[in-house]
């Protein structure tokens, strides 16, 4: 070993710490160059605008000539005058006549016809007249009383749950009749006179004069003066059993010439419906004719019961001769049938109400009649008493008149 020194700067010993800069500092720029590549291309993106090309479509050219499809037209003749041939039409088919005497024919016309319903006919018929709602109303009905008949448990449950069930009733408002002293209230009755005479034999009129002064609801405006006319109709008679006629008062017409239409019913003083009178039952009409017939029928009866004793007798004594036991009894038969035939006819003759003239009816109005439309009210007073009223400061006219 030489004991040389060495003068020269010995190295510094490498750490690696050089390379781990030099590392850091590349990827960092990789790094920037990527985000500034991505960037450039993302403003590239954005600011290019997007247009849109249009494909056009290939244009289809026509190598074959248009043949139309219509038949050509053919020129009208160049003589307008010239005849047309006469046109034939094919001949009718035969008609074929049934025979005369048809025997099925006739058996078909002298059946007897038989009409009869099922159930599911009858539900469409249903459904065809009166809609699905009310067949189906009288399905469910139907099936309840099935039900009902043969279970009397359901029964007993199905009126306990129509018990449970109230009735429901419409709501109704009270409001005002309106100015009393042009009304006459519904339920008014107005006394009349007969002055025609009736008869229910035939439909017709009838007419009455009102014999007082009829008032408004009030009781303060006569509105139906006396001698007003009424003028009413009948129109049928009345069955067996009935003793009253009904009648229906039309209109009214006072003496200043006012008419209004009434449409209420006849009355009697009591206000009973209908008009009541005479009745005429036609007893011996019904009944006379078949009396007669019975007395000869009884007559007839005991004269064949003798001469067919007679000739019972004359048979013992000789032999023959005298009347049969079947002339008799025809005989007998014939009288029955006449009279029983005479009573049919005459049994069903209506009675008769005879009402005459002069006579108090009543009129029952069935509606409110309002006369605001013809009449209409002033008061009035004297000239004497407008300085004492004015005296005391009254300046109304009749005061002690208060309107309702």
């Amino acid at each position: 070993m030489s004991d040389k020194t060495v003068t020269e700067d010995r190295g510094a010993i490498g750490d690696g710490s050089n390379n781990v800069a030099k590392t850091l500092g590349k990827k960092i720029f990789v790094m920037i160059a990527c985000i500034g590549f991505c960037g450039y291309a993302l403003w590239n993106i954005l600011s290019t605008p997007t247009t849109t090309k249009d494909t056009a479509k290939p244009h289809k050219k026509q190598t074959k000539n248009f043949h139309n499809s219509l038949a050509p037209l053919e020129l009208a003749p160049s003589n307008p005058h010239a005849k047309i041939g006469k046109i034939l039409l094919p001949p009718p088919p035969p008609i074929v006549e049934a025979p005369k005497n048809d025997p099925l024919l006739d058996a078909a016309r002298r059946a007897p016809v038989l009409a009869f319903a099922k159930g599911s006919k009858s539900q469409l018929k249903d459904l065809v007249n009166n809609g699905f709602t009310n067949a189906l109303d009288k399905f469910n009905a139907l099936e309840n009383l099935a039900n009902t008949q043969n279970f009397p448990a359901l029964q007993n449950t199905q009126n306990f749950t129509a018990l449970l069930k109230p009735t429901k009733t419409e709501e109704t408002k009270a409001s005002f009749i309106g100015n009393r002293n042009f009304i006459i209230a519904m339920g008014t009755s107005i006394p009349c006179t007969l002055e025609t005479a009736l008869n229910s034999d035939q439909p017709g009129f009838a007419s009455c004069v009102i014999n007082r002064d009829i008032l408004s609801d009030n009781g303060r405006v006569v509105l139906l003066d006396k001698g007003t006319q009424v003028v009413g109709e009948y129109r049928g008679g009345i069955k067996q059993g009935q003793s009253r006629l009904f009648v229906l008062w039309t209109r009214a017409k006072t003496p200043n010439g006012v008419i209004i239409p009434l449409a209420s019913p006849a009355t009697d003083s009591l206000g009973r419906a209908g008009f009541d009178g005479n009745i005429n039952t036609h007893w011996w009409e019904r009944f006379g004719s078949s009396l007669l017939l019975t007395v000869i029928d009884g007559a007839t009866t005991a004269l064949t019961n003798k001469m067919k004793g007679n000739s019972n007798a004359g048979g013992n004594n000789s032999g023959g001769g005298g009347f049969g036991d079947g002339d008799l009894g025809g005989a007998n038969n014939i009288g029955k049938d006449t009279a029983s035939i005479a009573l049919e006819n005459q049994i069903n003759i209506p009675p008769t109400l005879e009402k005459f003239q002069g006579e108090l009816v009543n009129i029952f109005v069935a509606r409110d009649l309002d006369f605001s439309s013809v009449y209409k009210l002033a008061v009035k007073e004297r000239r004497n008493k407008i300085f004492p009223r004015s005296i005391q400061r009254n300046f109304f006219h009749h005061s002690q008149i208060r309107q309702k």
